[in-house]
């Protein structure tokens, strides 16, 4: 086998491998990270528009804390879907919970 067959075999197997491996991570993965991504665009274009990052940063609440304050703030407002309310309560509970 010449040395350019040989090095154009490799390559081959390394992009298989590489396409295998791709194929291979779990979806709920990157779900979760367009979520928590979702979440913090929420947060940063509805919460920071009225707060300062102080508030949350002071505050440990739980995720079912953070439903509460986000429920009163949804009744009151801050008009926000029950999704981004959702999305937004665990972001919060990720970033700034206990």
């Amino acid at each position: 086998m010449t040395k350019a067959v040989r090095n154009t075999v490799l390559v081959v197997l390394c992009c298989i491998t590489t396409v295998v491996l791709l194929f291979s991570v779990p979806h709920a993965y990157s779900a979760d990270k367009k979520s928590e991504a979702a979440g913090k665009v929420i947060f940063e274009t509805k919460c920071l528009k009225c707060h300062k990052i102080a508030k949350f940063k002071e505050q440990e609440n739980s995720r079912k804390d953070w439903v509460v304050i986000l429920s009163r703030m949804q009744r009151g407002t801050c008009p926000m879907t029950d999704d981004e309310l959702e999305l937004l309560a665990d972001y919060l509970a990720k970033a700034y919970g206990n």
